[in-house]
C-alpha cells in the first residue's frame, strides 16, 4: 500500500506504527466510471483516499438539476460533510468519473484509533482543517469571483479537471450552465 504511506507522507509528524495502524483498517478497492461511492441517504461513515481516478460529489436541485459540488483526483479525500462532520444521511453523491482505485475507511475506525493516539487525532484535525479551508475558499469564489474569474480560478487551481470532466458537470460546477460555459471558452480563446 506504498499510496497509503506517500499520502500519509504528508503528516510528517505520524510515525511508522501509526501508519502501519492506519493501513490496517484500509480496504484497496476499484471502481468504474459511474460507480456510485456514495448515494443519496446513505448513513454509513465511510471516506477515500484516492489512489488513480476521479471523483464528483453533487447535489440535487427540487427540479432535478445536479449541482456539481467537488471534485477530487488523486492524493484527494473522498466522502461527504453529512457523513464526517454531522453524522446525518448525506445529501450529496459522490460518483466515479473514471476507473478509479482507492483505499477505503469506515471513518469510525479512524476516529476510533484517535482517541488513543494524539497523533492519529493530530491528523484527522488537518483532514477537518484542510477540508473546512476548501470549502471556504470555494465559498468565496461564488461570493466575490465573476463566473469568468471563477473559470480562471479552476484552470489555474485544477488544469487537469479541464480534460478529464464533461462540460456540464464544469459548468454546474462554476454556477453557470454548459452554454455560459462555451461561450465563455471561446471569448477567451480570442483573448
Amino acid at each position: 500500500m506504498s499510496k497509503l504511506v506517500d499520502f500519509f507522507n504528508r503528516f510528517p509528524f505520524l510515525k511508522a506504527a501509526d501508519i502501519a495502524e492506519i493501513e490496517k483498517i484500509a480496504v484497496k478497492r476499484t471502481y468504474k466510471a459511474g460507480e456510485e461511492f456514495i448515494q443519496l441517504g446513505a448513513t454509513r461513515k465511510k471516506i477515500g483516499i484516492i489512489e488513480t481516478g476521479l471523483i464528483r460529489g453533487y447535489s440535487i436541485k427540487t427540479s432535478g438539476e445536479e449541482v456539481s459540488v467537488i471534485f477530487a483526483k488523486e492524493g484527494e479525500i473522498a466522502s461527504t460533510h453529512e457523513l464526517i462532520f454531522y453524522n446525518q444521511p448525506s445529501r450529496q453523491i459522490v460518483e466515479f468519473l473514471e476507473p478509479t482505485t482507492m483505499l477505503v475507511f469506515d471513518y469510525r475506525d479512524i476516529e476510533r484509533l484517535a482517541v488513543d493516539n494524539p497523533r492519529v487525532e493530530q491528523m484527522r484535525n488537518q483532514f477537518i482543517q484542510d477540508f473546512l479551508v476548501k470549502v471556504l475558499h470555494r465559498l468565496e469564489t461564488f461570493l466575490i469571483y465573476t463566473p469568468e474569474e471563477r473559470y480562471l480560478w479552476l484552470i489555474k487551481e485544477e488544469p487537469s479537471l479541464m480534460q478529464r470532466v464533461q462540460q456540464k458537470h464544469l459548468a454546474s460546477f462554476l454556477g453557470i450552465t454548459p452554454v455560459s460555459l462555451s461561450r465563455l471558452r471561446s471569448r477567451m480563446s480570442k483573448k
